[in-house]
């Protein structure tokens, strides 16, 4: 018999790989999605859960107690220095020169205006960074300088302030008297959008200068709500729905302390021949009590 052998097969060409496309596609895609967890991360958080906490439950007294010359806690406060006009066109540089302990149970801020028309030089400090809280009252015991061209000031900014810039940080000046403490200036600053802002203004004649002696100056932050006062008398008491309505309120979040005492700019001009050449700002105390450990300012 004979057998006929079957035809012979071609041969089957080799497949082609498929690309897997949706790995190539995916990496990317997916580096995105984490460069926005990220980013989402830090645009709410600003990674202040990486940061040493800082507890505002307790009660704060810093008596600025220590030797003449010495600097105040540095565990709390930093000197912040440098020139440049601060945003409002200053004259001066702030300098670690003009921060010190007094010996006496005082830290005092000093701003010196040269006759020669020098370049003043004056201190401001801030516990960004390193203290901050979000409810309950801080008040702090403050002898002001009085001056053309002078403007001290004791004041909160929001902790993102490094993050999302001013004013989407807040602004909260719980003391000002620019040139003259006759009269007292208080302010909230906060944004309108992302890059303009509002402001609610307020100025209280007082009965005697405040630079004749030392006085209380109180801020009182509640849920909604901003409470000034001097010497436990009222003098601004804004709530949320006091601010415009394209505003926003931002001071619900925590915020740190300043003391400053500013030279010349738009605001308050600058110093003339009246002006004395050194000038004090003198704190005796600071004292922060938590919203559960105190009574409201506001009977």
């Amino acid at each position: 018999m004979t057998t006929t052998a079957p035809p012979p097969t071609e041969a089957t060409p080799p497949r082609r790989k498929r690309r897997r496309r949706w790995l190539t596609l995916g990496i990317p895609a997916g580096i995105l999605v984490i460069l926005l967890a990220v980013g989402g991360v830090w645009w709410f958080t600003g990674f202040s859960f990486l940061m040493p906490r800082y507890d505002d439950k307790q009660a704060l007294f810093d008596d600025f107690d220590g030797t003449a010359g010495a600097k105040p806690n540095p565990a709390f406060w930093s000197i912040q220095t440098g020139g440049g006009g601060w945003g409002n066109n200053e004259l001066q540089e702030y300098t670690e020169d003009a921060v010190a302990l007094d010996g006496e149970g005082n830290l005092v801020i000093t701003a010196t205006v040269p006759a020669d028309g020098g370049t003043p030089t004056s201190g401001r400090i801030t516990t960004h960074n390193k203290w901050s809280f979000e409810f309950g009252q801080l008040s702090a015991r403050v002898k002001l300088p009085e001056g053309q061209g002078l403007l001290p000031a004791f004041w909160l900014l929001g902790d993102d302030i490094d993050r999302v810039g001013w004013p989407n940080a807040g602004e909260i000046d719980i003391i000002e008297t620019p040139n003259d403490t006759s009269r007292s200036r208080h302010h909230l600053h906060g944004p309108i959008g992302w890059t303009e802002h509002w402001a609610i203004n307020e100025g209280v004649d007082q009965p005697a200068p405040l630079a004749d002696d030392f006085h209380i100056y109180t801020v009182e932050k509640q849920p909604g709500r901003i409470i000034l006062a001097i010497d436990d008398q009222v003098v601004m008491d804004v709530e949320e729905w006091d601010v415009p309505l394209t505003g926003r309120w931002v001071f619900d979040q925590p915020t740190h302390a300043l003391f400053s005492l500013a030279v010349g700019g738009n605001w308050p001009g600058d110093p003339d021949a009246t002006t004395p050449e050194v000038n004090e700002m003198v704190i005796d105390w600071l004292a922060y009590t938590p919203a559960d450990q105190t009574e409201s300012i506001v009977p």
